[in-house]
């Protein structure tokens, strides 16, 4: 397991389609996630600090665990990547006890970054194709991830 933080959010005009794009702790390995746009502006919110003057979807589910109070998000993990498709689970220890939730990467991120849980990919995942190397990247690129 690799331990990995958001970047950025990043947008296709041509075709609309939104991608995450997830940083190795180290600095040194980018792994591009595609999510949907209501993910994606739930990400970008708390990445740009916009707040709503009403909680939405994944800052009531963050209060909800946060009120449960013997409910601890420990991580997620990005466990797979098959058919390009990611899978993921969110460890939680409830009492003591820890429980293994499948959930979509993406609300799995979107809740991270509220909970502040640490989110970790699978080495197996990590050396899949879609994943880059940050010294593969040409100057233009890095300067379009600062």
């Amino acid at each position: 397991m690799k331990e990995f933080k958001v970047k950025t959010v990043v947008k296709d005009p041509f075709i609309s389609s939104y991608t995450v794009i997830l940083e190795s702790i180290d600095e040194v390995t980018l792994v591009p996630l595609p999510v949907g746009p209501f993910e994606a502006e739930a990400i970008f919110n708390v990445l740009s600090s916009i707040k709503y003057p009403r909680p939405m979807t994944y800052d009531l589910m963050s209060n909800l665990l946060k009120q449960l109070g013997d409910v601890k998000v420990n991580k997620m993990l990005i466990d797979s990547f098959d058919d390009g498709i990611f899978t993921a689970k969110l460890e939680l220890n409830h009492s003591g006890n820890i429980l293994v939730i499948d959930c979509r990467p993406s609300d799995g991120i979107a809740l991270s970054l509220r909970m502040k849980y640490p989110i970790y990919i699978d080495e197996s995942v990590v050396q899949r194709k879609k994943c880059i190397s940050r010294n593969c990247l040409n100057e233009h690129e890095k300067v379009l991830l600062e």
